[in-house]
């Protein structure tokens, strides 16, 4: 039940935030609405506003369908198939929600058509004119680019060396191993990451989006300082989780609660900060919106308002007509390569997380003696000890108390570097809900606790090993 009620905690509001991030392009952004550039009058026809009905039904009806699936994935009793189901679930999340975004998106491009159509003439020819042009404004692409919160950073950065070379000269008694040093490292250089990111934004190019250059001057630095603070804050918000990760690792009872807060309030925090930015930023348009009358037609180049193709586009990042923040010109090369990249990335590690606990889950543990060598694994061979390591053998028919350190830790499967209960160091591979389990102990004073999936096979084993080891050769 707690792993449960973490994993919603953690996974609900992602499913809220898709929503609402979503559920907000049904409102007229500038001269965009769900990715389509509007003509004059358009936001007052009927049929325009029954699209953003039918759109916001279906985003509410995809909302609560997934909060009835989320449900339906605590069902199961085995760990393994909750956390599968919520990998699959996630994955759903992603998708889903934008096929309204694209269904109401094809329905405003078709009713756009038939006007431009039925209207002929100027209106045709105008949008005509404007949907390969291209604006430049030299007076704002030569103005000075500032670099909001660099000193910042930077310190951001410095502060955020201090946890791993704590560790690095006085992390020997780490709850993790050699793990910690990995993990800080990562995230270190996910602060390095934010600092890029922010450098991209200090030099991003300048939207012409008036005829007025200080109007795109004003909008440009708007948008720089916004997402510069945006990560600016999260390169902190990384630093500050580093510290939290440092002494959570040094904690042998509330080390993964520590670690789960933490997690669960540095995505909070980033949701937060770019609500913020972006809400900022959209107020400033709308204060400028009659000085925005400059709309270049693109909606050709924007697949379903969500996917930019422009190969006249020799930008690699442009800003997006849907959601916050930038996306990849997919028509150039590299975009492919990296658009790629982070699909497969993304579904490849959600369908292997999920593959890999039902593997985890459903592969038997096996436990034999051979050639003169006791030898645990699953898949792979996990353990094997050789009969003159082991000092002591016993069978036990409960389990003692223990945490993970790195490893499997689910309901039914113990695998993985352990704490047992008075501060013991241990390895385990063992089914821990059918009994017994054979306790080893070796010469160099690490214990073991293995087992076989079938019982009789286990008490089997561990009789072997006893005679093996009072009559040796």
């Amino acid at each position: 039940m707690g792993l449960k009620i973490i994993m919603a905690v953690c996974l609900l509001p992602t499913l809220v935030i898709m929503f609402a991030g979503l559920y907000w392009e049904g409102r007229q952004k500038g001269n965009v609405l769900m990715g389509v550039t509007l003509w004059p009058g358009a936001a007052d026809e009927a049929e325009v506003q029954d699209i953003v009905r039918r759109f916001r039904k279906e985003m509410i009806i995809l909302l609560w369908t997934g909060i009835l699936l989320f449900a339906l994935t605590c069902i199961p009793k085995r760990d393994s198939l909750v956390l599968s189901g919520q990998m699959l679930w996630i994955i759903y999340v992603i998708i889903v929600f934008f096929i309204p975004l694209a269904k109401g998106n094809r329905r405003l491009k078709t009713l756009k058509r038939e006007r431009m159509a039925v209207s002929g003439g100027e209106d045709a020819a105008e949008t005509e004119s404007h949907r390969e042009r291209v604006y430049v404004d030299l007076k704002a692409a030569a103005e000075p680019r500032p670099k909001p919160f660099l000193k910042l950073s930077l310190a951001g950065l410095a502060v955020s060396l201090i946890p791993i070379i704590g560790e690095l000269c006085w992390g020997k008694d780490s709850f993790y191993g050699w793990w910690a040093e990995g993990m800080l490292l990562l995230m270190f250089l996910m602060g390095i990451l934010c600092f890029g990111l922010q450098y991209w934004f200090w030099h991003l190019s300048t939207d012409v989006i008036s005829f007025q250059s200080e109007v795109n001057i004003q909008l440009a630095r708007v948008r720089q300082y916004q997402w510069s603070r945006f990560w600016s804050v999260m390169l902190w918000c990384n630093t500050l989780f580093l510290f939290v990760m440092w002494y959570a690792m040094h904690q042998v009872r509330q080390g993964i609660i520590l670690i789960l807060a933490g997690t669960g309030l540095y995505c909070v925090a980033a949701v937060a900060a770019g609500c913020i930015a972006e809400i900022n930023i959209r107020k400033v348009y709308r204060k400028y919106e009659k000085e925005t009358a400059l709309t270049v037609e693109e909606d050709d180049h924007w697949i379903y308002g969500i996917f930019y193709y422009n190969k006249n586009d020799r930008r690699f990042m442009v800003n997006k007509r849907v959601g916050i923040g930038t996306t990849i010109n997919m028509a150039k090369t590299s975009g492919k390569v990296v658009m790629g990249i982070i699909v497969a990335g993304t579904l490849g590690l959600l369908l292997w997380a999920a593959g890999f606990m039902l593997v985890e889950e459903f592969v038997p543990i096996s436990l034999t003696l051979e050639d003169r060598a006791l030898v645990s694994g699953q898949y792979h061979e996990e353990y094997r000890l050789e009969l003159s390591e082991i000092s002591e053998a016993e069978l036990l028919e409960e389990l003692p108390s223990m945490s993970k350190r790195v490893g499997t830790g689910m309901e039914s499967i113990l695998k993985g570097s352990f704490m047992a209960e008075g501060f013991v160091s241990c390895k385990v591979c063992v089914r821990r809900l059918e009994p017994p389990f054979v306790k080893v102990l070796t010469n160099d004073g690490m214990t073991y606790y293995l087992n076989d999936e079938d019982p009789e096979a286990t008490r089997q084993v561990f009789e072997e090993l006893q005679k093996a080891l009072e009559h040796p050769r």
